[in-house]
């Protein structure tokens, strides 16, 4: 397979063993040349594959990451899918921090595939002893004449590049990139102009965020050792991990054979697992003293700015390590796109910690108590306070967090580590409600709703009782109301927000505090689909002047934007969520609480215009916030990935994602659930099972009911009681999304009864939905709309929006459950657009097509990928071969 292998590595071997064209005196195990042996549980990375083909036409690929990041395995399989004898192989070692060492074998390493590669070069570098611009030119002229598609991988080239820097730099200006690829891989950069290379767009990189595994595949990887674990363990292990492939690894092979779910949580615990051996060992013990002390002592903190770790360590050179830390890809995380504001990778801050406490204890204590004092004098009281309750000064935490804890929230809602209040003496809670108030907010704010409503219940019981019109107990009820509504039971937030604004209004209450209740309200009303209520509330909220940058442009507006998505505002909406996710990140809390209404809008809409994989990355997003203790929000964000996946046909898939969600408010009240409910009768219905779907309908508020209702009633033929089901939804007031849905099924109505109107319908549809820019609502509400598009594309006008539309319909029909064809399929299940596409496959190309049917490229794919599903083929010449055996050409 490889181009070094077999034969061709004895070759190899035999020529250093004689010191064939290389110095005298340097000689090469046959394993230097060697990719790394694929493990049997290797996880095919495809799209990684593709971006190392694309770099086949540049001057360079550099794959930059930290250790165990897998970036020798992936090399290696990409290689390993790679046309026989066009990839050479170069592993580097200390040893090659000798430039002749280095160049000799970059020399021999092309040799399995052309023998006679380097034989001037060699010659030079015996002769001279040294580098030369001779040796790389050439190198270069050799490279030129390398066989069709050839590739000279250099794997753990951060081991010689010192050495190699300036030879590999006017080697790099000299390769011939059309005629072979050159692969530079290790754990930094390459001292070569890299930024040069990137402006003239001769650079393709790959670093640490591409080779990171998604959640989709850290669960394949797991599953390739055997480990089946939940949708919420895998979450938390991929969180945990970070996508760190050795992590996950050495996870995975801990969990393989266990039935324990407690196994789970210690998979990734570094106190008693290799991955604090292998981080010691591969990483820390590696760099020079002076950084493996600044990263120890760095390591308390939670966020690193240059200003925080000098405060810290007492090193004035903190900005330059801080610097230098990145570069070297040693496990920080920039947070700003101006790289002033980085954290530890999660894993690597506990092994640095834990590795801390176990050397100098009385070390780690005074660390945190300058990390919570410098905290306190920059204003920053909630990350002080956990400084101060690390550094065993619960008293001080206290008094700090009391006074500040939701204004220091409204301004910077990062998620913090929970409170340690584990070395907090009772008797600092005793007779102090402020404080007790103090410790059920952070708690509630930071997503511990469980710890932060038993503290709330602690506060109720205690003596003397809160006087009913004082500030305590308005804010009181304003926590109680955040702690119903993060679960959901809306009628109880609402209650509680009511009740709290009352007293503030008979007190004249004025302070941050205030916005609590219009924040709760706006996501409690538009939950409850009181849009005009949430329209208020927003009013409200930008009223109160000290409300902070964050909250008033990504918090509130993004929420707003939400509310106007469900109504079915799309265009205003998404225009909203845009101008959010842009203040979010210009402020830094992209990652935070706030930006998940903002994603939910910006997934939503890409899932309309039919862009799945936008959609469900952005869902992704969202869900990795709202996981971390928001259960309302998780659970939204599962039925958003639950529409995406049915979206995609992966019906299955689909409703096991609606069951997790269940799950996370299960024990609750919440009205939500009803929307699990209602997706899930959508599904089940589309896979043809009407009497569960029925039944589902029963619990939804009554316009619901009755469009969801209308839809089983087509699906069943029963057009008359179709249109009952809609007159009866038609008495409520519905929104401008839920009237589309209605229009649409009474356009569905009109086709199964064979109306001669459907026609007007349909179109009234098309001309409603263009403007919001509704297309998958269009495509996905009813089949038989589905259908009639389909049917009818070939006298669809040249128009941008009917284009999409019926290639979205396209998709959708292609998608469906029991469209796949079992043996021969008549002519008929082919529309008559895909049959004049089918016609012309054999002798015509794609744009041909679409020039020849006066169509759109796009609506030729769509086309194609329909008649393809239909036909059981995975390509063009399958689809032709499968056609003439039906005789359809």
């Amino acid at each position: 397979m490889l181009a070094v292998g077999g034969a061709a590595e004895d070759v190899v071997a035999e020529r250093s063993a004689a010191g064939l064209g290389a110095p005298r005196g340097v000689r090469f195990a046959p394993a230097k040349f060697r990719p790394t042996t694929l493990p049997a549980t290797l996880l095919g990375r495809s799209a990684l594959h593709g971006r190392l083909a694309a770099g086949a036409g540049q001057r360079l690929t550099v794959v930059v990451g930290s250790a165990g990041a897998g970036k020798s395995v992936l090399l290696s399989s990409w290689a390993a899918a790679r046309q026989p004898a066009v990839t050479s192989w170069l592993s580097c070692d200390e040893a090659d921090a000798d430039p002749v060492r280095f160049w000799s074998g970059f020399i021999e390493a092309p040799r399995a595939v052309a023998p006679g590669f380097g034989a001037e070069a060699a010659e030079l570098l015996a002769m001279d002893g040294a580098v030369s611009a001779d040796v790389t030119a050439s190198i270069a002229s050799d490279a030129a004449r390398l066989p069709a598609g050839s590739a000279i991988v250099v794997d753990d080239f951060h081991a010689a590049a010192a050495a190699a820097a300036a030879a590999m730099t006017d080697l790099v200006e000299r390769w011939p990139a059309r005629a072979a690829q050159l692969v530079l891989a290790g754990r930094v950069d390459p001292p070569v102009r890299l930024h040069r290379l990137r402006l003239s767009d001769e650079l393709c990189e790959l670093r640490d965020r591409d080779l990171c595994f998604s959640l989709a595949e850290s669960g394949a990887l797991l599953t390739n050792f055997g480990v089946q674990v939940t949708a919420g363990d895998l979450a938390l292990l991929h969180q945990r991990s970070e996508g760190w492939a050795a992590a996950l690894q050495m996870a995975a092979l801990r969990l393989r054979g266990t039935t324990d779910p407690a196994q789970v949580a210690r998979a990734l615990d570094v106190r008693s697992h290799a991955i604090g051996g292998y981080f010691t060992g591969e990483v820390l013990e590696r760099q020079p003293p002076e950084v493996a002390r600044f990263m120890l002592e760095t390591s308390v903190l939670e966020e690193l700015t240059a200003e925080a770790c000098a405060a810290v360590t007492g090193r004035p050179d903190a900005a330059a390590l801080l610097r230098g830390m990145e570069a070297a890809n040693l496990f920080i995380v920039a947070l700003d796109d101006d790289r002033t504001t980085y954290r530890y990778h999660h894993l690597v801050r506990d092994v640095l910690r834990a590795e801390l406490r176990a050397t100098d204890r009385a070390r780690e204590l005074a660390l945190q108590l300058r990390a919570a004092e410098w905290l306190e004098s920059a204003g920053d009281t909630r990350r002080a306070t956990r400084h101060f309750l690390a550094a065993r000064q619960p008293g001080r935490a206290l008094a700090l967090l009391q006074d500040r804890v939701i204004t220091d929230f409204l301004h910077d809602p990062a998620a913090l580590a929970p409170l340690d209040l584990t070395r907090v003496d009772p008797s600092l809670l005793t007779g102090a409600p402020d404080r007790l108030l103090a410790i059920a907010a952070d708690l509630l704010v930071g997503g511990d709703w469980v710890r932060g409503g038993e503290y709330l219940d602690l506060l109720e019981r205690t003596q003397p009782a809160i006087p009913p019109d004082s500030p305590l107990a308005a804010r009181l009820a304003a926590m109680r109301s955040l702690r119903h509504g993060l679960t959901g039971e809306l009628d109880e937030a609402v209650r509680h927000a009511l009740a709290a604004r009352s007293i503030e209004e008979r007190t004249l209450l004025s302070d941050e505090w205030n916005a609590a209740v219009p924040l709760i309200l706006i996501r409690a009303y538009r939950w409850l689909e009181d849009f005009e209520a949430v329209d208020r509330e927003v009013a409200a909220a930008l009223a109160i002047p000290l409300l902070g940058e964050p909250a008033r442009l990504v918090a509130v507006r993004g929420a707003q934007a939400s509310a106007w998505f469900d109504a079915g505002r799309l265009a205003q909406a998404a225009d909203a969520a845009r101008a959010a996710d842009a203040d979010a990140r210009r402020l830094g809390c992209e990652q935070t609480f706030f930006a998940v209404d903002y994603l939910r809008v910006l997934s939503g809409a890409a899932l309309e215009q039919r862009d799945l994989d936008t959609a469900e990355q952005l869902t992704e997003r969202a869900l990795s916030i709202s996981e971390r203790g928001r259960p309302a929000y998780e659970f939204l964000d599962l039925l958003d990935r639950a529409g995406i996946w049915a979206a995609r046909g992966q019906v299955r898939d689909a409703l096991a994602s609606v069951e997790t969600a269940r799950h996370v408010l299960a024990g609750t009240r919440s009205v939500l659930l009803a929307r699990a409910d209602e997706l899930e009768a959508v599904l089940r219905l589309s896979l043809g099972d009407l009497r569960s779907a029925a039944g589902l309908a029963a619990g939804l508020p009554a316009a619901r009911r009755g469009l969801l209702l209308a839809r089983v009633a087509l699906a069943a033929g029963d057009h008359h009681a179709a249109l009952e089901h809609l007159d009866a939804a038609s008495l409520g007031n519905l929104t401008p999304r839920a009237a589309l849905v209605r229009q649409i099924l009474l356009a569905a109505a009109a086709i199964e009864r064979g109306d001669p109107g459907a026609a007007g319908i349909v179109a009234g549809v098309l001309e409603a939905a263009r403007h919001e820019g509704f297309v998958n609502t269009v495509v996905t509400t009813a089949p038989q709309v589905t259908r009639y598009l389909v049917e009818h594309s070939a006298h669809t006008p040249l128009e941008p929006f009917l284009e999409q539309i019926t290639g979205a319909a396209l998709q959708v029909r292609a998608t469906q459950p029991g469209t796949s064809p079992s043996g021969g399929i008549p002519a008929g299940q082919l529309s008559a657009a895909e049959l004049r596409v089918l016609k012309l496959l054999p002798t015509t190309t794609y744009l041909q097509i679409a020039a020849a049917l006066y169509i759109s490229r796009n609506t030729v794919k769509a086309h194609l990928r329909s008649i393809y599903h239909k036909l059981g083929a995975s390509s063009r010449s399958e689809a032709i071969e499968r056609a003439v055996d039906l005789r359809l050409i």
